[in-house]
């Protein structure tokens, strides 16, 4: 008699095997307003180089000052950081791309997905970001930031309307949507802290408002929930785009 030999497979669950905390606690969480100076607006609208500064000095294991690094980014220079409006996604790349070349020497890729105004050559050519492109961008050699758009839900209750904008790390993710972040804004505490933000993906609606780039069709975008800690007089956070850059 033959006897038929069965395997059988255990499948375990973990309910986070889809998840990437392993650098959390060593990527800094500077607060944007820990910049004092009239000359530098007490850093009110630092959010862009700060948050760059988080993954810089992580990546290229500085152990110069993460101050000066910050006013170095935010100069005319590099991000041309302004004291009214902050640093746009054409700044952040300038400044992105130079001091990489400057700490690394070169670096891989330098890519941004969203819907605002940026230079061609790092283009993705897409409008929303990804949630899995954004978890694949957090490793030992690379970095990203996402631009957070500050939105009021419209008068149809459908659409929403942009009213400011936020630049914060992102250091890592867990389960299927939930990012972990470092905001340096000051409503986020003046203390280090891992922000586990959830994210959902908009099915309907447009993105509107006075920016450049804009009405633009809402869904796929990404709106962060809960965790999240959201500008007075908004209603919602939305990843208008992020920022990868590959070492």
């Amino acid at each position: 008699m033959k006897y038929k030999l069965i395997v059988l497979w255990i499948c375990v669950f973990t309910p986070f095997a889809n998840a990437n905390t392993r650098y959390i606690n060593k990527i800094p969480d500077f607060t944007q307003t820990e910049i004092k100076g009239a000359s530098f607006g007490n850093g009110q609208q630092f959010c862009g180089p700060t948050a760059v500064s988080n993954s810089i000095i992580w990546l290229s294991k500085s152990k110069d000052s993460q101050a000066d690094l910050i006013k170095k980014l935010a100069s005319k220079p590099y991000m041309n950081t302004s004291l009214k409006n902050g640093t746009g996604t054409k700044g952040m790349l300038k400044g992105i791309h130079k001091i990489s070349r400057e700490l690394f020497g070169n670096y891989r890729t330098l890519t941004y997905k969203g819907w605002r105004i940026h230079q061609k050559k790092y283009s993705s050519g897409e409008k929303a970001p990804d949630i899995n492109w954004l978890k694949e961008g957090i490793s030992a050699k690379s970095a990203v930031w996402l631009n957070i758009g500050w939105y009021k839900r419209a008068a149809n209750h459908i659409d929403f309307v942009r009213t400011g904008g936020h630049w914060v790390t992102l250091v890592g993710h867990q389960g299927k949507n939930t990012l972990i972040i470092h905001d340096p804004a000051p409503r986020a505490g003046k203390h280090f802290a891992n922000e586990y933000v959830r994210a959902e993906k908009l099915r309907s609606g447009k993105l509107t408002g006075k920016k450049k780039g804009l009405p633009i069709s809402a869904k796929g975008f990404l709106a962060l929930k809960e965790g999240m800690h959201i500008k007075k007089k908004a209603d919602y956070a939305i990843i208008d785009g992020a920022i990868i850059l590959r070492l």
